[in-house]
């Protein structure tokens, strides 16, 4: 059975082997450094924007913002798409976040950077979701950053946090009863820890006026997103449409899908524009999104948490 891992290591190995003749083991695309001053460091006020698919990459800014209230900072926090973007040079501090997306940040988020108005030396920070230890997360915090800067933003800092992987294909057929779980109970307190003191570093970085220089690495998975990773990932699906049957239309993956793909109407999905983000299975409350990998139906993210009695925990501050 074909799975994400195996046509991404084919691509990346190709890749590899085209590129190590010339290639360093060192840093790519130049560095990511603050172009002008920062505007002040004295935080007032601070935009959290994410965009998040599963609920884990939304939970970690709403701790984020509530952290950076209890310091005194008034934050305006949400998904990006629902956010006032010519506002965003009003602030002092953004910090964007983004689940890792076929090794890089989702286009969306790159592109909602950039459509930015001038940020003016305003503070910026990253941080993304992950759901395993080799998901490229620092590249693809830097591709955030990298977008920031281009806005006029000032790099301060980047952050991973680790949780459950919410990519279906790990879990088809078989696999779903033998995959060992590493984070199975991810994100826990002490994820949760992580983001209060990401929040405050981020903080604190900004009042010392510290800004901070990144740079992307040369990795096989970084190398595998100039190779169609998506492309290759969605020959290996058979089938996706909608079931009119179990469909209770309450618009859930027409929410999540970032393409606009689904006509719900229809009950069908404009594959050619579909990226494969699996919002749509994993977020379906009626199991009505239909996809299958080389005849196996595959399971979204809830159906799965339900099917191995996971619940993901809340931090208290989010609880009320």
């Amino acid at each position: 059975m074909h799975d994400r891992r195996s046509f991404l290591k084919k691509s990346a190995v190709a890749a590899l082997a085209l590129s190590l003749p010339t290639t360093p083991a060192c840093a790519c695309n130049g560095t990511i450094s603050a172009k002008l001053p920062m505007k002040t460091r004295r935080v007032e006020r601070a935009l959290v924007a994410w965009y998040s698919q599963t609920g884990n990459t939304g939970r970690y800014g709403r701790l984020l913002a509530a952290t950076m209230r209890r310091a005194g900072v008034q934050v305006t926090a949400g998904d990006m798409r629902e956010l006032d973007r010519p506002g965003a040079g009003k602030y002092d501090l953004i910090v964007v976040g983004a689940p890792v997306f076929y090794y890089d940040a989702p286009m969306l988020v790159q592109n909602w950077v950039r459509s930015l108005p001038d940020l003016g030396g305003a503070a910026a920070a990253a941080y993304v979701s992950f759901g395993g230890p080799e998901g490229n997360q620092h590249n693809a915090a830097c591709s955030i950053l990298e977008c920031l800067v281009e806005r006029g933003a000032v790099p301060v800092a980047q952050k991973a946090f680790m949780n459950l992987g919410t990519y279906p294909l790990s879990w088809a057929g078989d696999k779903i009863n033998k995959t060992p779980w590493r984070s199975r109970n991810l994100p826990d307190r002490e994820t949760y820890q992580q983001v209060r003191r990401y929040a405050q570093y981020v903080l604190d970085r900004v009042a010392k006026g510290q800004s901070a220089e990144f740079s992307k690495k040369v990795t096989m998975r970084e190398i595998s997103t100039f190779f169609g990773p998506i492309w290759w990932t969605k020959r290996s699906i058979d089938q996706h449409y909608i079931l009119a049957d179990k469909c209770i239309a309450c618009g859930a993956c027409v929410e999540k899908c970032p393409v606009g793909a689904i006509d719900l109407g229809a009950h069908t999905v404009n594959r050619e524009a579909c990226v494969l983000c699996f919002g749509c299975l994993n977020n379906c409350p009626a199991q009505a999104v239909y996809m299958d990998q080389d005849g196996t139906r595959l399971v979204g993210y809830r159906e799965f948490l339900k099917i191995k009695h996971i619940k993901i925990s809340e931090p208290p501050e989010l609880k009320a």
